[in-house]
């Protein structure tokens, strides 16, 4: 029986750092045996919560270059969500952002490591953080 792809979400408003999620995904599912990714990108983070709602994603990955209040509080929101996976990547780190994500529930928090080459093994990762700390609760 074939295994259903994993459904995938990359937030970011940059096309050039979602390429770059996106391509390490698509080299992951080449690589590999069994991973399958359907992969969706949201570019505008007006009406986030609706728009990650009607996607459902499995995982999702987001990158914050911009760190405004406004979208570590959809954050927070999100984490609201059903429960799921997330990453983080961030360019930059203080120590408010670090907590505010730990708030929101990310299972990995990557500064300045985006990367193709480690796109797969963040992805597993976070999904392996995700279900060890959902085991806890």
């Amino acid at each position: 029986m074939p295994q259903r792809s994993l459904r995938i979400l990359i937030v970011d408003e940059n096309a050039v750092r979602a390429a770059i999620l996106h391509e390490g995904l698509r080299v992951a599912t080449e690589s590999s045996d069994g991973d399958a990714f359907e992969i969706h990108h949201i570019r505008d983070v007006a009406n986030l919560l609706a728009r990650i709602a009607a996607l459902d994603p499995d995982v999702i990955l987001i990158d914050l270059e911009n760190r405004s209040r406004d979208t570590l509080e959809q954050m927070f929101q999100v984490s609201r969500l059903p429960r799921r996976p997330i990453a983080m990547f961030v360019d930059k780190s203080d120590s408010a952002t670090v907590k505010a994500a730990v708030d929101a529930g990310v299972s990995a928090y990557v500064v300045d490591g985006l990367r193709k080459d480690r796109v797969k093994s963040i992805l597993d990762l976070t999904i392996s953080r995700f279900h060890a700390f959902d085991r806890l609760q």
